[in-house]
């Protein structure tokens, strides 16, 4: 597999429950493998150990606000270890559905400083080259989630995904590697939106002066 982007590269796909990032995330992964470039595809919290534990809680009640966050922390250190870092260091195109954003905005909103939360994350996870924030009203995120014949869980309140919302609004105002994407537009546009955002800043990052199809297909 081709490994265009020396010390790899890594884009968070974030935004609230049902707005469609797991989509995108899909699709970019597809394209990264429809150019034979070396990708992984990965998701937050993860499916052993804590992430497992924080998944149930999903169905069965929220814990506690420092067990959850110190049930995330673990999640996400394990992760970075056996994932994040290893794909990157074989210059491995990284894909991750939800990152250490999530926290911020989900944690945030139990009464946590979101901004604390990313700077603590930071000390041991490595920073998103890109972040593309889907945005979409919670409203909209809810009729998804029934569309594919879930019913929202205990992180995925009403009103908690409109506070949620603009923590992600907030967050990503401070930083220059954040990209607000509006996905109440057709799932086409979107990815579409994200796929130029994502080659863009890949293309960035590996210093590559090469049009779009050159950097991936040359």
């Amino acid at each position: 597999m081709r490994t265009p982007v020396p010390g790899g590269f890594l884009v968070a796909l974030e935004g609230i429950d049902g707005c469609g990032k797991s989509s995108v995330a899909l699709a970019l992964a597809q394209y990264c493998g429809e150019y034979g470039v070396s990708c992984v595809l990965s998701k937050e919290p993860t499916c052993v150990g804590p992430g497992a534990e924080l998944r149930r809680s999903a169905a069965s009640g929220r814990l506690s606000l420092e067990e959850e966050y110190r049930f995330f922390v673990a999640d996400r250190r394990a992760h970075v270890e056996r994932t994040i870092a290893p794909a990157l260091a074989e210059n491995a195109i990284v894909i991750l559905d939800r990152y250490y954003w999530s926290t911020a905005a989900y944690q945030g909103i139990r009464g946590m400083d979101p901004l604390w939360i990313i700077a603590n994350n930071e000390l041991f996870a490595p920073r998103p080259h890109l972040v593309l924030l889907v945005d979409a009203p919670p409203e909209a995120g809810h009729t998804r989630i029934r569309a594919r014949g879930d019913a929202p869980n205990s992180f995925e309140a009403l009103e908690d995904q409109r506070r949620i919302r603009e923590i992600y609004h907030r967050v990503q105002a401070t930083t220059d590697y954040g990209v607000l994407i509006d996905a109440s537009r057709p799932q086409r546009d979107v990815i579409k939106e994200c796929t130029d955002a994502f080659l863009a800043a890949a293309r960035k990052q590996a210093g590559d002066p090469a049009s779009d199809a050159e950097f991936f297909g040359g």
